[in-house]
């Protein structure tokens, strides 16, 4: 009898670029698709799913392109649905776009669930199975061009088998018979519990293991998972179908997706690398998935989870005296060294933080001070009486930089602005738009005034930004600060216009440092320049003024 082939390494599968560009807020261009190829390769994902290279899209672009980059360690994938039931195969379209894409593995999902074979296909159960049959053969054997490897992917396989375990095993040996290389089982809908995953699992196991045909090929295909999230289980739904004998595992990097979105490959890894021994091939260093799950986020727009497993600015943070003075004693509150999965542990200044929480976040940052200097009170009074006033400097490590400059060393150069008038000129003519804003500036550094005037068809913030770096640059102090995200928080306290806002703004510097510093105010325009000026400061007092 047949038995699956020895795996030497779980294979794990991304799908961020097709599965997780389906999410709400994420529209990948073809050049950040390119660009994250590009950090799958070097991260060691044996495969990298491109999406849908239908014609005229920017997916068959995406091939084009992807389909001759030297990939070193992973394998590109193309992926559509199984043929029309009435559609001759070497007619259907997506399977010529399969074909015309270049790439090496082709993923074809088809249906498990028999209420969708009759209500979505219009077929009969007899056909479905037909129709995943010839796909199958047709991109194995095809006279233009064989794919290496072809994946099908049960598509609400879970709920399939629930509702006629039968057709739903059909479906898979139907695949299996074709020349499939992995059967891939989704609980599309999300909505499986961790039990029931991990029991159809190792029956599609027994099943594929036992099967009399099934026997006679000469290899086994694998078995894989791919779980969405919407019961909040995908990482712990795929763990448990790991456990009950998948072999490969689909996921996306941060679980980004549709709805709630998909497993989160970077909590899969570390979990089955830190915590199960289970193998993964050599390329896959669990120490670069902060810097992976980063890149993901920078591409996609969105603000980094703060919160995530692993790898989010939380994950290892502490606020609590407590916990604090147990990691400074050298006791652990975390489950897996920080350092393992690419991230750090952090003190958050709150509230919350005594005298132990300073002296930690100080000598982090590389000040000699003994645990009862002075100064250190006075740092903590003001940590104190920013928050409660609603200021968030918690992870904020350039606050916290400045903050112990300021109390240890001395900010070298004093800055006052004495004067800002900033005004926005709109106008709406019969064809065009006519947009300018104007700035005048009065600064005051180390008692010289300086007078600026700028004008600029950027916004008020930027138009304010550029008198400011003018005035900077006369003074002598560093200007070269590029601007690379702006973030406004939530008012705390419901004011109306008048509410007090937090900005987030990071800057980059020539040699590449990135500065991430905050306002806080009830005009945004204020706030967005004391953020500014603490860059300015920082760069001058700590990084040089190059």
């Amino acid at each position: 009898m047949n038995t699956p082939a020895k795996q030497t390494a779980l294979k794990l599968y991304d799908t961020t670029l097709r599965d997780g560009s389906q999410a709400s807020d994420i529209n990948f261009t073809l050049e950040e698709k390119l660009a994250l190829i590009e950090v799958f390769d070097r991260f060691g994902f044996d495969y990298i799913e491109g999406g849908w290279p239908r014609p005229g899209s920017v997916d068959e672009e995406l091939f084009a392109r992807a389909s001759k980059m030297p990939l070193t360690n992973a394998r590109l994938a193309a992926f559509g649905s199984t043929k029309k039931a009435r559609t001759p195969v070497e007619e259907d379209p997506i399977l010529q776009a399969l074909i015309a894409s270049g790439a090496p593995v082709a993923t074809v999902f088809g249906k498990t669930w028999i209420r969708h074979v009759t209500y979505q296909l219009k077929a009969t159960p007899k056909q479905n199975l037909g129709m995943i049959g010839q796909t199958i053969e047709y991109l194995k054997n095809n006279p233009r061009r064989n794919f290496d490897e072809v994946v099908y992917d049960a598509e609400h396989f879970f709920d399939g088998y629930k509702d006629d375990a039968d057709y739903a095993l059909a479906t898979l040996k139907t695949a299996a018979l074709a020349g499939a290389d992995a059967l891939v089982l989704c609980d599309t809908n999300g909505g499986s519990l961790h039990y029931e995953i991990g029991e159809i699992c190792r029956r599609v196991r027994e099943f594929l293991d036992n099967d009399a045909e099934l026997a006679r090929l000469r290899r086994l295909p694998e078995l894989g998972i791919h779980c969405h999230n919407d019961s909040g289980l995908a990482v712990a739904n795929s763990l448990e179908a790991v456990r009950a004998g998948c072999t490969h595992v689909q996921g996306t990097v941060n679980g980004i997706g549709e709805r709630i979105g998909n497993a989160d490959l970077v909590q899969i890894i570390a979990n089955l690398a830190l915590k199960t021994g289970t193998p993964l091939r050599d390329m896959v260093k669990t120490e670069n998935l902060t810097r992976l799950s980063d890149a993901v986020y920078a591409r996609a727009g969105l603000r980094p989870r703060k919160d995530q497993p692993f790898v989010g600015v939380k994950a290892f943070a502490h606020d609590g005296g407590v916990h604090v003075d147990a990691v400074l004693k050298g006791a652990s509150y975390h489950h897996v060294d920080p350092a393992r999965v690419g991230n750090k542990m952090r003190i958050v200044l709150s509230t919350n933080s005594g005298r132990a929480s300073i002296y930690a976040v100080v000598k982090s940052l590389g000040f000699d001070v003994a645990p009862d200097d002075p100064r250190l009170k006075a740092m903590l009074d003001d940590v104190h009486e920013l928050c409660s006033h609603g200021y968030d400097i918690g992870l904020l490590d350039d606050e916290h930089l400045l903050l112990a400059i300021r109390h240890l060393k001395g900010i070298p150069r004093e800055i006052v602005v004495t004067r800002c008038d900033v005004t926005s000129h709109y106008t709406q003519l019969e064809d065009e738009v006519d947009h300018d804003n104007s700035c005048v500036l009065k600064m005051e550094v180390d008692g010289k005034e300086y007078k600026v005037f700028e004008d600029a068809e950027s916004g008020p913030v930027g138009v304010n930004f550029k008198a400011m770096k003018e005035a900077l640059r006369r003074a002598g102090l560093p200007t070269n600060l590029h601007l690379i995200n702006y973030e406004v928080g939530l008012p705390k306290q419901r004011a109306g216009a008048g509410s007090i806002i937090q900005t987030y703004i990071t800057y980059e510097t020539e040699d590449g440092r990135l500065i991430t510093t905050s306002g806080f105010h009830e005009d945004i325009i204020v706030s967005s320049r004391q953020s500014l000026l603490k860059a300015a400061l920082l760069v001058a007092a700590h990084f040089g003024e190059g």
